[in-house]
């Protein structure tokens, strides 16, 4: 049976009238604009409150500073005569050495002038533009003289880079072009008159070849007389090297040139991390003057202003009427083989060697059309194929032994002795580095490697051995442009600059050593660890052993405590707590939060002869509240009294800098640890 559902009937939607739309709107509007008000005064309270925040803070800021400027001050005030004294005393000692150098120039009757006297240089070149040369070996002479200036403006420019000096880097770069410039036109002239007049230099076989030189310079110059398509093989056996030539050469009517030169000459200028080892080779092809007729007895010779200089060949040869810089030659070309003896030990051991030419185009070494390098370990030959001619090397990465892996400073001349040895252990490599400070200078103990004999063991400014290390291929100069492909954590110079000199005065009495936190605090602050030698009647604990077992246990406390040095920019040091035994980087504090006058660590100081007498201060009055009760409630009276008169005077909180210390620092010792911990650039690797 069917059921019958029954549905009621909807409600008919009853229509709002217009009366009640419009006060349903009235309503609606009257709500937002008291919400919109509500939002604006809630937004006006916030800021109002965050604006009373920010006055406090500026407010604290304020004082904060003034008391930090006015401690600073005080401090300054009170080294400002030590200080004076230690600058007076550096420059006295190198006015001397000064002197020293002048009257051993004098005695060598050198007709070399001092780089840094421009018109003694200028005189010089002026000079040396006048002489008349009878061969090649009296060209290489002066040329050498040349290369010998370059050299000196090379390292001057170096000096001059680590203080940040960019006129003189300037002035010496252009020197040094100029110089080049020089150097290279004289060698050229020379040989375009040895070219004009070929039959001087003519064996009995008709075979042509000059060869000359001298310690820093080669120089050969071979002219193919008999074009003999059989010949493989042009040898340079004074000079130790040999070429292996095409047979598109070998029929031509040309002269090959060689020149090894000693230096990178290119260092400065390439825009990559490539360096030259074991000096560069240019190797020229150069075309043939018009040659002479001879009749009658009389020699007949066109003479030209194009005979008057050298006419340099591309290779391979584009023919008659193509575009040098278009052409494009129809076969690869054969490369051009290259050996030259090295002195032994000429370069340090690598696994990356690559044969490279010179772009000047693009300022870089350029490996392209280059073959791999092979050395001889017994005859100290180097060989490799080239595409490519002009200025050629055997090149490494610049920056193979950057970033450092950790570097240390220990002293070496017992109490108050003015010597220190500063250990490095460069990146990707073996090599650890160890240099030996003194008043007199800095000498390179280690590595023992054959190439560095000429400097291991003697005596140099901080710039001078750099430099010389630099040209035997050990780069320690960590520059701006190595950040890059060396992942560098560069920090300021003037910054990293002040921090040398800063640990250079701890450097008799002190263990320091790097701190893994450095990298991570940003360009204006530099970071190390320290730790007091206190056991010096033990003998001291000084070895590079006892310096990995300090460090390693960092202990907070006691005669072998490890403290964290901080440089914050220009304005000072302070102890911080940023030991490399904590799981992460401490955040410094910053001004206008209380931290930043709560705790005696970060607390800034004006220099370390300042932060030290501070630190003792905190350690006697820590003692001081570690006494008895009824000790304590006798001196409440002078404390409160000592609190309010800080408080009212803020300069009041400068202690009183006990600068004895100083009085028996070496200058010179400390000016060269400086100038080398400085040039090592220990705080940007």
């Amino acid at each position: 049976m069917a059921r019958l559902t029954i549905q009621a009937p909807k409600p008919k939607k009853v229509k709002k009238t217009k009366q009640q739309l419009e006060e349903e709107r009235k309503q609606a509007e009257e709500a937002a604009r008291l919400a919109e008000e509500e939002r604006l005064r809630l937004e006006a309270e916030e800021q109002a409150r965050k604006a009373a925040e920010e006055e406090k803070r500026q407010e604290l800021i304020q004082l904060q500073t003034e008391r930090e400027d006015a401690r600073l001050a005080s401090e300054r005030q009170q080294l400002e005569p030590t200080f004076a004294d230690l600058e007076n005393r550096c420059a006295q000692v190198r006015k001397l050495q000064q002197q020293a150098e002048d009257w051993e120039r004098y005695l060598l009757c050198t007709p070399l002038p001092d780089v840094r006297d421009a018109a003694g240089v200028h005189a010089y070149f002026a000079e040396a533009a006048t002489r008349q040369h009878k061969d090649i070996a009296s060209v290489l002479h002066t040329c050498q003289e040349y290369y010998t200036l370059i050299r000196q403006c090379q390292q001057v420019h170096l000096a001059a880079l680590q203080k940040g000096d960019t006129d003189l880097q300037q002035q010496c770069q252009k020197c040094v072009q100029q110089w080049q410039t020089v150097l290279e036109d004289a060698i050229d002239a020379h040989t375009a008159s040895i070219l004009q007049n070929p039959e001087e230099y003519q064996d009995e076989a008709g075979g042509m070849q000059v060869c000359s030189q001298t310690s820093m310079l080669k120089y050969g110059l071979w002219v193919n007389t008999s074009k003999n398509p059989r010949l493989k093989t042009v040898d340079f056996p004074k000079l130790g090297i040999s070429l292996e030539i095409p047979k598109l050469i070998a029929l031509a009517s040309v002269a090959l040139r060689v020149q090894w030169r000693e230096c990178d000459e290119h260092l400065e200028q390439c825009t990559t991390d490539f360096m030259a080892v074991g000096g560069v080779l240019h190797l020229d092809i150069l075309s043939l003057p018009v040659p002479s007729n001879k009749a009658n007895g009389w020699t007949l010779r066109p003479v030209t202003n194009d005979s008057l200089v050298i006419h340099r060949l591309a290779y391979p040869t584009p023919p008659a009427g193509a575009d040098p810089e278009t052409w494009v030659p129809e076969e690869e070309p054969q490369p051009i083989g290259i050996s030259i003896s090295l002195p032994q030990g000429s370069i340090l051991p690598s696994t990356n060697l690559q044969a490279a030419f010179w772009d000047r185009k693009h300022s870089l070494w350029s490996t392209a059309d280059m073959s791999s390098v092979t050395i001889s370990d017994d005859s100290g030959v180097v060989a490799f194929q080239s595409k490519a001619i002009g200025c050629l090397a055997v090149v490494q990465k610049r920056t193979g032994l950057l970033p450092y892996q950790g570097w240390h400073v220990r002293p070496a001349g017992g109490r108050s002795g003015a010597q220190a040895m500063v250990s490095l252990q460069t990146g990707n490599t073996d090599i650890s580095t160890t240099f030996k400070v003194t008043k007199e200078g800095i000498e390179l103990v280690e590595p023992r490697l054959p190439r560095l004999a000429g400097v291991r063991g003697r005596s140099f400014a901080a710039p001078v051995l750099l430099f010389e290390l630099m040209q035997r291929g050990l780069y320690l100069t960590p520059q701006a442009k190595d950040s890059g492909p060396a992942d560098l954590a560069l920090k300021e110079a003037n910054v990293a600059t002040a921090m040398c000199e800063d640990i250079a005065l701890l450097g008799s009495t002190h263990l320091m050593k790097h701190s893994r936190w450095n990298r991570h605090v940003g360009p204006q602050v530099c970071l190390c660890r320290i730790s007091q030698v206190n056991d010096w009647e033990e003998g001291g604990r000084i070895e590079v052993r006892h310096v990995d077992r300090i460090f390693t246990k960092e202990q907070p406390s006691g005669p072998h405590q490890v403290q964290a040095l901080m440089r914050r920019g220009l304005k000072g040091v302070a102890l911080t707590d940023a030991l490399d035994t904590r799981a992460s980087c401490p955040a410094l504090p910053q001004y206008g939060s209380p931290e930043y006058d709560n705790t005696f660590l970060d607390r800034l100081h004006a220099s370390i002869p300042a932060l030290l007498s501070a630190s003792a201060a905190q350690d006697r009055q820590e003692a001081a509240e570690a006494v008895p009760a009824n000790l304590e409630e006798s001196n409440t009276v002078d404390a409160a009294s000592s609190a309010a008169s800080t408080a009212e005077n803020p300069a009041a909180t400068a202690s009183v800098v006990d600068s004895t210390m100083l009085h028996d620092v070496e200058p010179m010792f400390m000016r060269n640890l400086a100038e080398l911990l400085d040039g090592l650039g220990v705080f940007s690797c």
